[in-house]
């Protein structure tokens, strides 16, 4: 049977995924191999594919690669993993499709997702421009991460307490939603959802599931038509009856979701056996 493979980073091997994820295939009698990329690998062949140094020595074409990471190095070995005959659960293109917070904003936009009004700054100076009611503002850096370089601007005075990150800035409308947001998890055509606090709240309250409206996996799906993901969480903002979509991130942690590592793994196990069936198909021919 195909092998399968976890890519990731260090961070990530203390918290629940893809931990959760290794575990569950042990436990199904399929144990991962494991490549951190901030820490085992440190060289590797690209051109030509067969040269004497790689992170993926023992990968054979159609080995299944799932990958929880933010690390630039580790999208690399992705899609050097994809150039050897891997199969990535998530392809390393469509990771790049919502890491990239402008690409992410058209492609919702152009589905007709629900977004609140969003433009695109080159500098700190270029907000100066707009006008009072588009205050406040969410100031956001276009490669942000986990809400980090995430700046709530209350009206122009603020501008210059913003820190900018190298590189543009989305300035996206503020949504009011009482310090709470709704996080939908997806995993294939599995689809949860929970309300917490957000991460610029400062609120203390336990995660806790919340049933899937239809507006809500309409959400869902449309981001998986969108970017074609198959592991990923949604960031919504529920305010006067409306929702908003914020962010879109590839393999999030799913917590509060006990089923999750099951469906999961139950994905790795699915794509590895078509990638057995079409490897044993090809030699047949």
């Amino acid at each position: 049977m195909a092998s399968a493979w976890v890519l990731t980073d260090r961070r990530y091997l203390g918290q629940r995924m893809p931990s959760a994820l290794i575990d569950w295939l042990r436990s199904e009698g399929h144990p991962p191999a494991i490549v951190v990329a901030d820490e085992d690998a440190r060289l590797t062949s690209i051109a030509p594919l067969s040269g004497p140094h790689s992170a993926w020595a023992g990968l054979q074409p159609g080995d299944v690669v799932v990958t929880r990471t933010r690390d630039p190095y580790a999208l690399a070995l992705l899609e050097e993993a994809e150039a050897r005959g891997a199969r990535a659960l998530d392809e390393a293109q469509a990771i790049h499709r919502v890491r990239d917070k402008v690409r992410c904003a058209l492609g919702l936009a152009r589905r007709g997702l629900p977004v609140p009004p969003t433009l695109l700054a080159h500098g700190p100076g270029d907000l100066y421009e707009l006008p009072a009611s588009m205050f406040p503002l969410a100031v956001k850096p276009v490669l942000g991460d986990n809400a980090r370089g995430v700046w709530v601007v209350a009206d122009k005075d603020e501008l210059d307490s913003v820190e900018w990150h190298a590189g543009p800035h989305l300035g996206q409308a503020y949504v009011d939603a009482g310090g709470f947001d709704l996080k939908l998890y997806v995993a294939g055509d599995a689809v949860w959802a929970t309300r917490r606090p957000g991460p610029l709240s400062e609120l203390d309250a336990p995660v806790t599931r919340v049933a899937v409206t239809p507006a809500l996996r309409r959400i869902a799906e449309g981001c998986r038509a969108e970017f074609g993901l198959r592991l990923f969480g949604v960031d919504v903002l529920e305010s006067a009856g409306r929702l908003a979509i914020v962010d879109v991130n590839e393999f999030p942690n799913y917590t509060g979701v006990d089923e999750a590592p099951a469906a999961i793994g139950a994905l790795v196990l699915e794509q590895a056996a078509r990638s057995r069936g079409a490897a044993r198909d090809a030699m047949t021919v």
